[in-house]
């Protein structure tokens, strides 16, 4: 493990009695400040504290002297010792006290056989002389620091005497002792410097002077530059120019990597898989139809430490890029992991939501992993390395953004030959099934290649690694012990075996060994071999009658202690995992102290996961399904019978029921006790109410000011974004859970009201004759400006013009702009920058309102606030170039053509001042806005006026050109799925309809800025609803009114819903109700069209049937009249009448065949001749 990124966990030795004071300000005024230098560099200060002594159960197996050594070992260099007048507890044969020497000799005699054999040579030494001992002797110590009280400190306190009670805590305890305290102080004195005290406060800032140039000696190269092994150096340099919370968020990795890659936890046949690993990277720079290797397997059978073992092996210079997931609780976030990524091959970051509203969105809909994967992808194509992803199945998002999991859309489809991806997975995992399927079917052909891990098939490899685990911590086993654990089922898992090793790492009876073996490798799955392990737990460091845990069940306070951390957001440091204990009866003598809880850590460290920051989480997937399943018994609601702790209470408090909402309710009730709100609470608190299903209790935290400010300016570190998204949906679950509350506009006008009436209460203004709480808020506003003094109005600005920032990203538009207006009085004029922020966010929100005027006016308000502000040195020529672009957008849609123009001009020639402006993603916000301006300039020229033909032409061409290369652009650099490539592709649209008349490509370009902004915002924001506006013209030109009134309708709905003014959506309402009353008329036209079709078609038929009926009468005739006629004579010549008369007859039945065919059947039309003699007959 890199040294660098070790804690500082400084063991402090003294007397308990006499120092209690002293430890009590120590923690809670130097450590905090400690831990802030610590965190700077990139390190977590835990000082080991343990004055509430060892428990009982500790002190009868006689584990005193050897925890505190231990612990000792584990703060190693640093080491504190304080001295007093008092020698600490030792045994002294002279008082010849048998219990005394009966408990250190038990307590030396179990040091000595952990280890510690030396302290046999020092049985007449104090506990505080034995810890100082092994610091300065047996460990040296480098960084040991010696604090001597004055003397004269029990006179000058007690100036009359101290009492019996008094002199028992602080005088030596008699005069043996006091000699043997002098040498001891004089042996310190010739080694060491020492410091000399008499208050708390000089031992503070003796303290914290010390530790501080220890700890920046010691973590100095972590100024100079973080080394991670994998990385080439100027990457490396990237990743130290890292804010410190990033730089964290890799070097959590580097650590996780160092503890997986232990060569003890690394099989035989793992180095041939490493071979297979290195001949897959090699193929790099060539073509590869299989770019990504899957290694797949069971969970636990290796495939973390495989790639953590070859990642240190690496030595290839195409850069390595590791990600492993489960090494901290953010790593599992897939955001996250794509940041980290994008941060380690250097990867400025992009904030969307710089560019003001010509994003299209605001923080609410368009969240940091959209903006992370269209950069991710960008990297993928562009830069050369190898991206290796461990443990893919515990990858997860929000519940937004859920279908991108299933999709696999962040991952690329197409991997070019510059890039190779390492990704391992449970084989029986969801996200096992979306790669094999869904990210199959989107890759044209199968890119990747399959390597499955097996664990370990040969006895002689579990052996192996069984012997190499136990011989670490200096035991061994014998060859039927050996086969006992390796000839088992499970046994071909090593997370089996390293569990199995780990039990009987802790279990100290060398002849019970043969029965604790049978115990442990009779679990038949590993959900059983870990449900036992809890129970060992419960029953060696819980509290139960007798110390033993009857039933099946574990329980106790390291059952609540695990399920605290499983039930926790990003897990839990060991202060926070105590403090809420508490808050479940852990008091009085039933407190968990400090060293019961790094006593039962230490034997669990292996399963439990702690991050340089001190949070501790569950460290694998089974672990955590014991603790849900087996350790919280589900979502069943199970009562713990009363237990006391053993020999000290009578009776323990009743546990409340076990259920998710208890433990997530005890949480939130820790974190809302805290007394500073700092990030910790911020992300935890509002998500246990969440959790619990307790909306009310949300809803106060979220309109507290002091959670509403950290929510919305918070810099600690790089939860911003989250935090502004955790806000918003906050909001959506109240409105959706509990649509009794007030609005958020209503709670953040009281929130600004209440923080206007205290202000004003504070320097003793009250209104005459008036209540201040009854007062419009705008009077409130105008006596804060006048009576406030500066600071505090300047406060009270920001307060006002983060709410209203808020509501207006919340689309309530007319409250927000309010408060933003309230915002801009209250600040004093010398404030630029808050004015100039203050004035942009107007801007914003009068933007989104669709009040361009007002829009235009608050942005060059905002610039006048920004050229004030800005100094020679730094002209902020960048921000003066976004808002003239957000400008010249105003400008344009208003048609106020010639002053966009000559802001055009400015803008370009301040973008040339710019070094690499080309590169800048606000120059081609300028190109986007001079396309609009050229397409505006085009419309304006009528296609009728053919002297103009040819500059309408150039104008078109022009404009087309840039569209082209900044859609070019906006795709390279965000991906498809950018609302600002949605934009371009809206504006091309507008050129094709406006300026070229082509209505088919002009519908083709808005419907697919359509399908972006429907993927990415919300599905009421005002870009969609203006996308359909415009589609639905397009479609009135066209003539479809059908499609063009459901675009209207959509249009106006969102429209109407977010603003007041009805000026915003007249024209749309107008479009609707003219295609609304164009539709009735064609369907009345088209139905009384059918009426008169249907009409002439039944005439048709009834002329047809009256004219069968006719013919056929007349046909029966003339067949009658041929059949019964006499033959006549023959004669020469026919006569001219008959002719006639055979040819009338023969039209007849021509024509009688004809309207047969198509009214009768067939048959019908050869009984005609036979029916009439038949009746002639009769």
């Amino acid at each position: 493990m890199n040294p660098n990124l070790q804690p500082c966990c400084p063991f402090i030795s003294s007397t308990f009695l006499d120092f209690q004071e002293e430890r009590d300000y120590l923690v809670k005024h130097i450590f905090p400040e400690l831990q802030h230098v610590c965190k700077s560099k990139c390190t977590h200060f835990a000082p080991i504290d343990l004055r509430w002594g060892i428990n009982k159960n500790q002190s009868q197996a006689g584990r005193v002297i050897s925890l505190c050594l231990d612990y000792i070992k584990q703060g190693s260099p640093y080491f504190i010792c304080i001295l007093g007048d008092r020698y600490g507890y030792h045994y002294d044969e002279e008082l010849g006290d048998e219990s005394a020497q009966e408990w250190f000799s038990h307590n030396l005699n179990i040091a000595a056989k952990e280890g510690h054999d030396w302290v046999l040579n020092y049985k007449d030494k104090s506990i505080t002389e034995l810890e100082i001992i092994a610091a300065t002797e047996r460990l040296k110590c480098t960084q040991s620091f010696f604090y001597f009280r004055d003397s004269e400190y029990v006179e000058k306190r007690f100036p009359g005497g101290p009492s019996e009670t008094e002199r028992r805590t602080y005088c030596v305890e008699n005069e043996r002792a006091a000699m043997k305290l002098k040498a001891l102080k004089e042996r310190i004195r010739s080694t060491y410097n020492v410091s000399t005290f008499t208050t708390q406060k000089e031992l503070g800032d003796l303290m914290f002077r010390d530790l501080k140039c220890a700890i920046e000696q010691q973590y100095k190269d972590c100024n100079t530059m973080v080394r991670l092994p994998h990385l080439p150096v100027e990457l490396s340099e990237r990743v130290h120019n890292l804010r410190p919370d990033k730089r964290e968020m890799i070097l959590s990795h580097h650590m996780f990597e160092s503890r997986c890659g232990d060569p003890k936890r690394l099989a035989e046949n793992d180095m041939d898989l490493i071979a297979r690993l290195n001949d897959h990277v090699a193929t790099i720079g060539k073509p590869n139809p299989k770019p990504i290797l899957l290694i797949t397997g069971e969970q636990g059978c290796g495939k973390s430490t495989l790639m953590a073992r070859w990642a240190q092996q690496y030595n290839s210079p195409v850069p390595l890029v590791t990600h492993y997931i489960g090494c901290s609780t953010y790593s599992r976030d897939l955001s996250h992991m794509l940041e980290n990524v994008l941060l380690i091959m250097g990867v400025e970051e992009v904030s969307v939501n710089d560019q003001g509203p010509l994003t299209g969105c605001t923080s609410r809909q368009w969240s940091t992993l959209q903006d992370n994967m269209e950069h991710f992808n960008r990297v993928v194509r562009e830069k050369e390395f190898v991206l290796a992803i461990d443990c893919l199945e515990s990858l997860s998002a929000d519940s937004d953004h859920t279908h991108v999991l299933e999709a696999f859309t962040w991952l690329p489809s197409v991997i070019p030959d510059t890039c190779r991806v390492i990704i391992t997975c449970t084989n029986s995992s969801d996200q096992y099934k979306y790669f094999t399927e869904i990210y199959n079917r989107r890759a044209e052909e199968q890119n990747w290649v399959e390597l499955t891990m097996k664990g370990l098939t040969a006895v002689s490899e579990r052996r192996s690694l069984v012997r190499k685990h136990l011989e670490a911590y200096c035991k061994s086993l014998d060859d039927h012990q050996l086969d006992m654990i390796c000839n088992r089922e499970l046994s071909y898992n090593p997370m089996y075996l390293v569990a199995v090793a780990n039990e009987l790492r802790v279990f100290g009876i060398w002849f019970e060994v043969d029965s604790m073996l049978e115990k442990i490798v009779s679990a038949s799955t590993q959900e059983e071999l870990w449900y036992n392990i809890f129970i060992r737990w419960c029953r060696d460091y819980g509290w139960s009658d007798n110390g033993i845990l009857n039933g099946e069940e574990p329980f106790g306070w390291v059952q609540d202690a695990l399920c605290f951390i499983a039930m926790s957001r990003r897990g839990l440091t060991e202060s926070e995992i105590l403090g809420s204990l508490k808050t479940i009866g852990y008091t009085g003598n039933a407190e968990v102290k400090t060293a019961d809880w790094a006593s039962f850590y230490r034997a669990a460290q292996d399963s439990l996961m702690r991050e340089h920051t001190g949070k501790i989480s569950l460290a694998h997937g089974f672990v955590q399904k014991a603790v849900l399943c087996s350790v919280m018994g589900g979502s069943a609601e199970v009562s713990l019978p009363r237990f006391t702790r053993h020999h000290q209470l009578t009776r323990m408090p009743s546990i409340f029921r076990r259920s998710h909402n208890c433990y997530h309710t005890k949480l939130a009730h820790y974190f809302q006790e805290q007394a500073v709100i700092d990030w910790r609470v911020i992300d935890e608190l509002p998500w246990h109410w969440s959790q619990a299903h307790e909306w009310r209790r949300v809803y106060d935290v979220v309109r507290e000011p002091r959670y509403f400010h950290s929510f919305r300016s918070s810099s600690e570190i790089n939860l911003f974004n989250t935090f502004k998204i955790d806000l918003f949906r906050y909001w959506d679950e109240i409105k959706r859970h509990a649509p009794d509350l007030p609005t958020p506009a209503q709670t953040y006008n009281e929130m600004v009201r209440s923080e206007l009436v205290e202000a004003l209460r504070t320097i003793q203004w009250f209104p005459p004759g008036e209540d201040m709480e009854t007062m419009e808020l705008d009077r409130l506003v105008e006596a804060a400006t006048s009576h406030l003094e500066p600071q505090e109005r300047i406060n009270l600005a920001k307060s006002t013009w983060l709410a209203g920032q808020f509501l207006g990203e919340m689309c309530d538009y007319e409250p927000g702009t309010t408060l933003i207006k309230h915002a801009k009085r209250l600040c004093p004029s010398r404030q630029k920058a808050l004015l100039y922020q203050i004035s942009f966010s107007l801007g914003n929100v009068y933007y989104y309102k669709v009040d361009w005027e007002k829009a235009r006016s608050s942005f060059t308000e905002a610039l006048r606030e920004l050229k004030s502000w800005a100094t020679p040195q730094d002209e902020k020529l960048e921000e003066q170039c976004a808002l003239h672009n957000i400008t010249v957008s105003c400008l344009i849609i208003m048609k106020r053509l010639d002053e966009a123009e000559r802001v055009l001009s400015e803008t370009e020639s301040k973008y040339t001042r710019l070094p690499n402006y080309r590169r800048s993603p606000g120059y081609w916000m300028y190109l986007f806005q001079k396309s609009r301006y050229l397409t505006k300039r085009a419309q304006k020229i009528s296609t009728d006026d053919k002297t103009r033909a040819e500059e309408r032409g150039a104008l078109f061409t022009e404009a087309q050109s840039i569209l082209r290369d900044t859609l070019n652009f906006m795709m390279k650099n965000y991906g498809w799925r950018h609302p600002l490539v949605a934009q371009t592709w809206q504006e091309k649209g507008f050129l094709y309809q406006y300026a070229a008349g082509n209505h088919v490509e002009a519908e083709s370009c808005f419907r697919r800025a359509l399908e972006i902004y429907s993927e990415v915002l919300s599905s009421d924001h005002v870009l969609i609803a203006t996308c359909n506006y415009h589609l639905g013209m397009i479609y009135e030109e066209m003539r479809k009114w059908e499609e063009a009134l459901n675009c209207f309708e959509i249009a106006l709905h969102i429209r109407q819903r977010k603003f007041s003014r009805k000026i915003t959506w007249s024209d749309i309402l107008r479009r609707k109700n003219k295609c609304e009353s164009i539709i009735e008329r064609e369907t009345q036209h088209q139905h009384y069209q059918k009426l008169r079709n249907q009409q002439q078609q039944q005439q048709q038929q009834q002329q047809q049937q009256q004219q069968y009926r006719v013919l056929q009468k007349a046909a029966s005739i003339r067949t009658y009249r041929s059949i019964s006629a006499p033959p006549d004579p023959p004669l020469t010549s026919p006569m001219e009448g008959e002719e006639e008369e055979e040819q009338e007859v023969a039209v007849v039945t021509r024509r009688l065949g004809e309207s047969s065919r198509r009214r009768v059947p067939a048959f019908q039309t050869f009984s005609l001749h036979i029916e009439p003699r038949a009746r002639i007959e009769g």
